[in-house]
């Protein structure tokens, strides 16, 4: 964990209860950003050291970023390590927009504008990672009214081992902002707010549309069953209202696609999906440039990949299957009855709250496992609170008793540190995964 984070839980832990807890957490915010910003400046360094150290194995970037001068040398130097895989996608599209279906000022004079692309991607990158350190923070602590263990699961968060991903220019941080935001937003009965946040989620990764089932979750399954016809037709309405809402991120970008792609005279010739019965770019490429599709991954070639992700998948099995039966009743009645009471709401990653959550983390799960490219999981999963949540209850100590599971503990903080060092020096050079 990062340096003075066990110093920081201690005094914690020493604060008199009497203290407000808004002044707690206002001081704890503050905490959360700096060690954030602090882990990607140290990432930042670890990258270029290992650029410098480890000769790439693709040579792509002198083609993006030439280094005719010293200054271009500089400048890769400084940035270049962010430059990879994906990202080259990115700034072309910031340079020169959508030109193929695959790819949906300051400083003018001194920087080149694809170096000023380039400055760009990596300051939104890291700055939304710092913003995402803090929403995961605010959102633990007003789910389960426990500053300690929001704080833990935020200190996780900035060690999370798609680090490099979070620093690089992609898109994880800024969806990982947007997603914790609209879930505090969510968690404090804001739904408006909470769908038009996810709808420009939607806009970064499609994933963003699942978040309509806490809608769904919230105001259809949690239904007060004795109300009036009235008043469930009206929650009704409102939870279908909301999930458009949620919705509309991703059907503007897919609108986009179609009238760039589909309408009027092309550079390209009409491609098949566009006379589909619902023409969806999202879905053409992954299937046609990306082979994504059940159990197309399952190939003997894909072992490594298989490899390089099991530690996520068992992290998430594991932390699933733990919360699924520690309350059948829970489990099987979707989170309306519970036979461990009020109790359990005090009990962070166990707690009813986290039942929506959880649901989400084994739908993603089974879609990785079964559809997706399958070594992108870990990356893919930083938007999700209960891998944190399930992390820090590892760490979390109840008076002398240690925390059911807690013989995790090592291998957890293993798996996070370990897997994130490792994944910045094959980044920085230019190894997959990507």
């Amino acid at each position: 964990m990062a340096p003075g984070t066990d110093a920081h839980v201690a005094k914690s832990a020493q604060r008199p209860s009497a203290e407000d807890p808004v002044t707690a957490a206002r001081s704890r915010v503050g905490t959360v950003a700096y060690y954030a910003l602090l882990s990607r400046l140290a990432i930042w360094l670890l990258a270029t050291a290992s650029h410098v150290l480890i000769q790439d194995y693709d040579s792509a970037l002198e083609l993006v970023l030439p280094i005719d001068t010293p200054g271009q040398q500089l400048f890769k130097s400084i940035f270049g390590v962010f430059l990879r895989w994906d990202s080259f996608y990115f700034v072309d599209i910031a340079e020169r927009g959508y030109a193929f279906e695959q790819i949906l000022v300051p400083l003018d004079g001194i920087l080149t504008y694809r170096q000023r692309l380039v400055v760009a991607g990596v300051l939104v990158a890291n700055a939304t990672f710092v913003a995402a350190a803090v929403q995961i923070y605010n959102l633990t602590n007003v789910l389960f009214k426990r500053e300690r263990f929001a704080f833990m699961t935020a200190m996780l968060y900035v060690l999370t081992p798609s680090g490099i991903f979070m620093s690089a220019i992609y898109t994880e941080s800024a969806f990982a902002a947007l997603s914790f935001t609209g879930m505090l937003l969510a968690a404090r009965q804001q739904y408006l707010l909470a769908a038009i946040t996810w709808s420009v989620s939607c806009t970064a990764r499609a994933n963003g549309i699942l978040y309509a089932g806490f809608f769904l979750y919230d105001l259809v399954v949690k239904m007060d069953l004795s109300a009036s016809l009235w008043t469930k037709f009206k929650a009704l309405v409102k939870a279908a209202c909301l999930c458009l809402i949620t919705w509309t991120g991703f059907v503007a970008v897919q609108a986009y696609g179609y009238s760039l792609y589909c309408v009027g005279d092309t550079l390209l010739d009409a491609r098949p999906w566009c006379g589909t019965t619902v023409p969806l770019i999202y879905t053409f490429v992954q299937d046609f440039y990306w082979n994504v599709g059940f159990l197309r991954y399952y190939e003997i070639k894909q072992i490594p990949n298989f490899l390089m992700a099991a530690p996520m998948i068992t992290l998430s099995t594991a932390g699933i299957y733990y919360y699924a039966t520690y309350d059948l009743t829970r489990l099987f009645s979707l989170g309306r009855l519970s036979v461990t009471g009020d109790e359990n709401a005090t009990r962070s990653f166990l707690s009813g709250r986290a039942f929506p959550f959880i649901a989400l983390w084994a739908v993603l799960l089974l879609s990785a496992v079964t559809t997706m490219h399958v070594q992108i999981i870990t990356r893919a999963f930083s938007c999700l609170p209960p891998v944190y949540w399930y992390a820090a209850h590892q760490f979390e100590r109840q008076g002398k008793a240690v925390a059911r599971g807690a013989g995790w503990t090592r291998t957890v903080s293993t798996f996070f540190v370990m897997y994130g060092l490792v994944g910045i020096i094959l980044f920085a050079n230019f190894f997959p995964p990507a």
